[in-house]
């Protein structure tokens, strides 16, 4: 009895391990992403000797999502069935190995495809958080744990927008990313572990119990709670980053000074940090899930929409950061939604958190790349803001279609 009850303590405890290396590995490559947010439009083209138009910058900085386009879902389907170890740390070596090279190239191409390397290891824990979690955690404590590791995701976007008035040059940016890059790489190699000890059906399955990969993509792809947590990750993930990424060059475009730009710029994260760290707690108070995040989808519009506009830097740090815990706070609740659905539950979270990283990316490299930035032209960032804001509005109405059950009092 008491070596059951040891046991089960200890898995505990590296629980938490793990946890910090999710976080230490989500904050690897968003960190350096978001540092082609912080130095701008203008400082990435001398950097890389050309002009570049707002579309062109929305693909450089948007890069590292193009894997989530193609792999999301196929490391959703490994991980359930080889277990998070060998999958996602093979991503994580393989997105340092992007930011490496990031250091010694200065061309337009083979900047973007550094990056894209470099987004591996984002879309392997973007899409399969929640299994992890699960498998190391009852569903309620890895639902609030999950919110932890989102939050700390927008920490890392933060630091990367905000730590590049530090440095004089993009290179010398580009190397603490790279530096940072080893150290997480080497940590994961050592220390990432399977939890042998996870209850059936969440574990990676023995050879003879695999489910065959059609029947898990049938089971996701046949889920309502999927397909709709999936498009309202789209919206919001989309109007937040997409917000995230164009606020410096649209504020420097104001006159605002590059470095205020960047602190700016870090608003909308540390925002959206507190967001995924109280809204879920939030949510529970009010007890009604859905009405919070159709209230709180209209604000966030009016915020993505406006805020950058407003004169006084003050008033608009307090909106903008307002916009963030609004738009990413509402985060843990929908990527946790398939631990609680039925037909899904931590057996299949795996390959329904790439179905829904899936599409969730696209969104995010096709909407403000060859979408927004087509429809309202080059430097129009009014325009461009407003398109960010209706897409909180269409968040607004998928929400009320969420399988959410108010909590009675």
């Amino acid at each position: 009895m008491k070596e059951r009850i040891s046991a089960k303590n200890s898995t505990a405890r590296y629980g938490y391990i793990v946890l910090v290396l999710l976080c230490l590995g989500i904050t690897m490559p968003n960190f350096a992403q978001y540092q082609i947010t912080g130095f701008g439009k203008e400082a990435i083209s001398r950097f890389l000797g050309r002009e570049l138009s707002d579309s062109q910058f929305s693909l450089v900085n948007m890069s590292p999502l193009i894997p989530g386009v193609f792999l999301s879902l196929v490391s959703g389907l490994l991980v359930d069935r080889f277990g998070p170890r060998k999958v996602i740390t093979t991503g994580v070596v393989l997105s340092a190995l992007g930011v490496v090279l990031r250091v010694g190239l200065d061309s337009y191409g083979t900047i973007i495809a550094s990056m894209i390397l470099m987004g591996v290891c984002a879309t392997f824990l973007n899409a399969n958080g929640p299994k992890v979690l699960g498998t190391w955690f009852a569903p309620g404590k890895a639902s609030i744990l999950l919110g932890v590791f989102l939050a700390i995701a927008n920490i890392s976007m933060a630091l990367g927008t905000g730590i590049v008035a530090v440095f004089d040059t993009v290179h010398s940016a580009f190397l603490c990313a790279a530096i940072v890059a080893v150290i997480v790489a080497l940590l994961w190699i050592v220390f990432m572990r399977d939890n042998k000890n996870a209850p059936e059906g969440v574990k990676a399955e023995t050879p003879a119990e695999k489910v065959p990969i059609i029947e898990c993509i049938k089971i996701c792809a046949g889920s309502k709670g999927v397909w709709l947590a999936a498009f309202c990750m789209m919206c919001i993930c989309t109007a937040t980053v997409g917000a995230t990424q164009f606020l410096p060059t649209a504020l420097q475009s104001r006159g605002v000074s590059k470095e205020t730009a960047s602190l700016c710029g870090m608003c909308i994260t540390i925002g959206a940090t507190i967001g995924c760290l109280i809204s879920p707690t939030l949510s529970t108070i009010l007890k009604q899930p859905k009405k919070w995040m159709f209230v709180g989808g209209l604000l966030a519009a009016a915020g993505a929409a406006f805020a950058w506009r407003i004169t006084s830097v003050p008033v608009m740090v307090v909106c903008l950061t307002i916009t963030g815990f609004l738009t990413s706070g509402f985060s843990p609740i929908i990527n946790s939604l398939p631990l609680s659905l039925k037909e899904i539950g931590p057996r299949y979270a795996g390959t329904a958190g790439g179905f829904i990283a899936t599409i969730q990316l696209v969104g995010n490299v096709v909407l403000p790349t060859y979408v927004i930035c087509n429809i309202v032209g080059n430097n129009n960032y009014n325009g461009m803001f407003i398109c960010f804001g209706a897409l909180m509005l269409i968040f607004c109405v998928l929400c009320i279609f969420l399988p959410l059950e108010s909590k009675k009092a």
